[in-house]
């Protein structure tokens, strides 16, 4: 098929829409599949696309110059003839004016498109500044959701909550992409421990944006009722955000006389998050919201057992393979299940063992290939209302 993936930006830093994006569009050319890329900025396009057979083409539209982040009318017909020459058009996200523009740009080439939700529509989300969501829904972004073909979430639970704002019964739940390919051996603690040491007692990572909504406060309030209980291990808060509210969570770490217990470790990436993933004896991360998370199947993949709240789209793909402890989300709940999983070491790398086991059977790329391939094919034949 000639399949067109449009999200305005190629950059990382934006966050897990353009991995997830990016990580499909690989994979389907991998495939066989006719696949472009159409952006406004191409910052973090993979240096292989367009230069080795079985890789994307990427089509740049130019910089957005219009205010709100709206493409010009020349950029707008530009998508048009793009569009057109393709058999789908896979949108990525809900809240961007341009991605109105380009499914106004697909109906005009009488083109199809799919919409990913990537979580936008979880009633968390819907929370956040709801009203202006919900208006957004019923005037400006209703082009884009109701001529949609069909829907695409990640799982069954962002489905269901997702349904409850989408007129038409065209949602489908299909996991990302997950590149395994750097999952085929198990890493080792080396490379972490030669960038962040080692430690003398057991660790629990937090690898994420460094951001409220991560709830990070509740594993501070964890970590002092294990320092009430007597044994505290070290938690090792791995990720980026806004230097006033990192500073307010170090702060709070002081308050409980904790700073020799946590670990600020900024940014971590390729083959030394695998590693870091491998140093620590739990991942644990008490999120409001989260779509799919592309860092559970990390760790997992990494022999990492997970702990989470039901905030996570996956949780029910998590907890069904035996790697992955769901409870709620307030600070005694998370001592109970660290002090369960550390407290039992074989247990615990059984823990680990099943996590990889299961995330190599869910997210193999050749079945979650064949879920999307199926998907386009039936999304094909529906033209846009």
């Amino acid at each position: 098929m000639k399949i067109l993936h449009y999200f305005p930006t190629t950059r990382l830093t934006e966050g897990g829409t353009v991995r997830a994006a990016l990580d499909l569009s690989t994979a389907l050319a991998r495939y066989g599949h006719d696949v472009t890329w159409l952006t406004t900025d191409d910052a973090d396009v993979p240096e292989q696309w367009g230069k080795e057979p079985d890789t994307p083409t990427v089509v740049q539209l130019g910089a957005l110059q219009k205010s709100g982040g709206r493409l010009s009318a020349k950029q707008v017909s530009l998508a048009a003839e793009v569009a057109a020459q393709a058999d789908i058009v896979h949108i990525h996200a809900m809240w961007m004016p341009s991605n109105v523009q380009m499914a106004s740009a697909c109906k005009k080439a009488g083109t199809p498109w799919v919409l990913s939700t990537h979580g936008m529509l979880d009633d968390w989300c819907m929370e956040q500044r709801g009203i202006k969501k919900r208006l957004y829904l019923a005037t400006y972004g209703k082009k884009l959701v109701h001529g949609a073909s069909t829907i695409l979430t990640t799982a069954e639970e962002e489905k269901r909550q997702a349904s409850r704002w989408l007129p038409k019964d065209n949602v489908v739940a299909i996991p990302l992409i997950v590149d395994l390919e750097p999952y085929k051996n198990v890493s080792t603690p080396q490379l972490a421990e030669e960038a962040f040491g080692s430690f003398p007692n057991k660790s629990v990572l937090f690898l994420s944006r460094v951001h409220p909504k991560k709830s990070i406060e509740t594993l501070i309030e964890c970590a002092a009722l294990l320092k009430q209980r007597g044994d505290v291990p070290t938690f090792l808060i791995a990720g980026t955000g806004e230097k006033q509210y990192i500073e307010s969570l170090q702060k709070q770490v002081a308050k409980h006389e904790l700073t020799n217990h946590f670990k600020f470790l900024g940014m971590v990436v390729g083959d030394t998050k695998l590693s870091l993933f491998a140093l620590a004896d739990v991942f644990a991360l008490p999120t409001q919201q989260e779509n799919f998370g592309l860092v559970y199947p990390e760790a997992m993949l990494c022999e990492t057992p997970v702990i989470t709240t039901k905030g996570t789209d996956i949780w029910r793909e998590l907890e069904s393979g035996g790697g992955a402890m769901i409870i709620e989300r307030d600070a005694e709940a998370f001592a109970d299940a660290i002090s369960t999983v550390l407290a039992d070491d074989d247990a615990r790398l059984e823990m680990g063992k099943a996590a990889r086991q299961h995330m190599l059977h869910w997210l193999d790329t050749s079945t979650v290939v064949k879920s999307y391939e199926s998907m386009y094919e039936q999304a094909a034949t529906v033209l846009a209302t």
